[in-house]
């Protein structure tokens, strides 16, 4: 009982996803991503369709081709909720029939919604108006849709985790964020990136140019690098 966004930025190829639910630790269970690639598994979650997704990316499927190497892979896909949004093309998704209403996904520009359990049937497409209306970072695009889904109906039972990911240059993660149990987890996640926003680019550079990053009493102070 879950719901979840993915967004690009062609202007930067940046990709990621955020995603809520109403159990502890989604972050370990829905969603995963690869430099051009969002797959979200949910519902009845079998993470293991990430890596089917994703490795039939690498192989050179577009995001049809993702999509249907994990329903062809998934047990019982009448349980199975997936998404896949690459950097090229509409986003593609896949409702199973016994997910529970108000379910399916809904494209917009440059972003993929899904759910299922959902409060009303105004969070998929508010979802996708938040992500739309929202500048600045990635990041920010992505708690903007998924926060304006919460204020539409959320999930029909109460939140408890989230997660955001993006995925920026040189196969290094921009932001990989969890809130594992919460009572207001969306919320949590928005502050939690408030403190990482700051301190990410010296930790991008710890990776790509040791010599040059900031030593950690600046980083985690969180001066100017």
């Amino acid at each position: 009982m879950t719901y979840s966004l993915a967004g690009r930025c062609p202007d930067t190829g940046r990709i990621g996803f955020a995603v809520t639910t109403s159990s502890v630790a989604v972050g370990a269970r829905c969603g995963a991503v690869l430099p051009g690639c969002v797959v979200f598994s949910q519902a009845r979650t079998d993470p293991r369709l990430h890596r089917v997704g994703l490795r039939a990316f690498e192989q050179g499927s577009d995001a049809a081709g993702v999509l249907e190497a994990m329903r062809s892979a998934a047990h019982a896909p009448h349980w199975r909720q997936l998404g896949v949004l690459t950097m090229q093309g509409d986003g593609v998704h896949h409702t199973g029939d016994s997910c529970l209403d108000h379910t399916g996904g809904l494209v917009g520009t440059d972003c993929l919604a899904i759910g299922n359990f959902l409060g009303s049937a105004e969070v998929l497409p508010e979802m996708v108006r938040g992500f739309e209306a929202a500048s600045g970072p990635l990041e920010l695009r992505l708690l903007a849709g998924m926060l304006a889904g919460e204020a539409a109906g959320s999930e029909r039972d109460p939140l408890q985790s989230a997660s955001l990911v993006v995925m920026g240059a040189d196969e290094l993660k921009d932001t990989d964020l969890r809130v594992d149990d919460s009572k207001t987890p969306l919320q949590d996640m928005a502050a939690l990136y408030a403190g990482w926003a700051p301190k990410a680019e010296a930790y991008r550079l710890r990776a790509i140019d040791p010599d040059s990053a900031p030593d950690s009493s600046v980083v985690e102070g969180n001066r100017p690098a």
